[in-house]
């Protein structure tokens, strides 16, 4: 279900698959976001950070205006995902699953009630190093970097804040 530009709705050999269907082929940002949140949640790190270089990769042939689908045309060499004629760009959608994918990528995990948060960074740092500022928990301030290693560093935090990893 790879296109090479996201996760499609359905695989290229299924019968109804159509790369411009809109739940039959389409690559559709959200959902790609939530695979890959829901594989590194499960361990699944490699397979995760693959399908999470995808939607940078596609955003650069959108000028970094992300819809929130295009055609789920396999990826081949030199070519660009091709944008599909219903989708707006761009999309609060694809900018919300932008968010995700971050989080994800830092792993940051906050319980506010217990007033702990816990880093766990995708260790194979697939974008490279990362910075994040201007994130809340616990209604202060929170800013974190990961290292191109895929280690964590918290830069700022609420006082009295519980760290854990």
């Amino acid at each position: 279900m790879d296109s090479g530009w996201g996760l499609r709705g359905l695989g290229a050999k299924e019968t109804a698959y159509n790369p411009f269907g809109h739940r039959s082929g389409a690559v559709r940002v959200p959902e790609t976001a939530i695979a890959v949140a829901g594989l590194a949640a499960a361990g699944h790190e490699k397979e995760a950070a693959s399908l999470l270089r995808r939607v940078p990769a596609a955003a650069d042939s959108f000028g970094h205006r992300l819809p929130e689908m295009y055609a789920g045309e396999q990826r081949t060499a030199g070519g660009a995902p091709l944008p599909h004629p219903a989708a707006c760009r761009p999309a609060a959608t694809a900018a919300a699953s932008a968010v995700l994918l971050l989080t994800t990528l830092v792993g940051i995990r906050p319980d506010t009630p217990a007033g702990t948060v816990t880093l766990r960074p995708v260790s194979s740092a697939p974008l490279g190093e990362i910075g994040l500022t201007g994130l809340r928990v616990a209604g202060a301030p929170f800013a974190v970097r990961v290292s191109r290693l895929g280690l964590a560093m918290v830069e700022e935090a609420a006082h009295g804040l519980q760290l854990g990893g």
